[in-house]
């Protein structure tokens, strides 16, 4: 492999539904669209509580009768649980993923947005916005592991929200910075549709939205506040090198500097 590929520090979870019945179970759940999706796509997802609010944040594996469904590191027991609720007369298996998974950065390994079985295992498309990411399932890469501080550098960049961190089970999704990439407003009723949907209809604006934060030298600690003239204007709820994720009010708008700590920093919002 090339050598500018390494290993990410982590491991997500994954889970499979496999049935006659699975992706019409998962597209009545997931706020993605994922019937009309073509097999070996990878997609975006949310899955969201009955209310509207965030649960996890989510890779779709579109296969055949087969699905699987990326979530962050250690919630894949949660993820089984939560839609294993809903699994009231269709045909749909769930199994959480047993062999080894490893996160390639610096890698494709398959066709950009895509995925595919390599005999036991699979390899599949989860790259950020501003970093390539395959996530294999089976053997160890030889490669060495990347350093936990410069992988959150590349998240943080890519502007990259994570559950229990920069978002939470309060969160709205238009607040995530991943409405434009994980919904589908033209698909019908899914879990959670009603306000999600309500408040697009409203322009899309949340109170706070995830920002990030550009620093010249050095960055404040998590949970310092965010300052514009003079007024609290959010959180920081995460920060590595010269960047930051954060809460930030509405009001401030995108390119405008704020301080945080005694620093300046610039607020710009997720590419997608």
């Amino acid at each position: 492999m090339p050598a500018d590929e390494m290993l990410a520090p982590e491991t997500p979870d994954l889970v499979w539904f496999r049935g006659p019945d699975t992706i019409r179970f998962l597209n009545d759940l997931l706020s993605q669209e994922i019937a009309t999706a073509s097999p070996g796509t990878v997609l975006r997802s949310l899955l969201l509580d009955p209310q509207g609010k965030l649960d996890h944040i989510l890779w779709v594996l579109r296969g055949e009768d087969e699905v699987g469904l990326v979530t962050d590191p250690e919630r894949g027991s949660d993820l089984v649980s939560t839609l294993g609720r809903y699994r009231i007369r269709v045909q749909v298996e769930i199994e959480e993923e047993t062999d080894p998974i490893w996160l390639v950065v610096g890698a494709g390994g398959t066709t950009a947005g895509g995925w595919q079985r390599t005999g036991e295992g699979a390899v599949a498309d989860v790259s950020w916005a501003k970093t390539r990411r395959a996530l294999r399932v089976g053997e160890r890469p030889d490669l060495e592991t990347m350093s936990e501080d410069r992988y959150e550098e590349l998240r943080i960049e890519s502007g990259e929200p994570r559950f229990g961190k920069d978002v939470d089970e309060k969160t709205i999704p238009q607040q995530t910075g991943l409405v434009p990439v994980a919904v589908a407003f033209d698909k019908g009723c899914f879990l959670g549709q009603e306000l999600v949907a309500r408040i697009d209809s409203r322009g899309g604006n949340v109170p706070q939205r995830i920002g990030i934060l550009e620093f010249e030298n050095g960055v404040p600690p998590v949970g310092s506040s965010i300052m514009h003239e003079g007024n609290e204007v959010g959180i920081v709820t995460s920060a590595m090198g010269s960047l930051a994720l954060g809460m930030v009010r509405r009001e401030v708008a995108m390119g405008q500097q704020v301080e945080v700590e005694g620093l300046s920093a610039v607020v710009s919002g997720p590419v997608r």
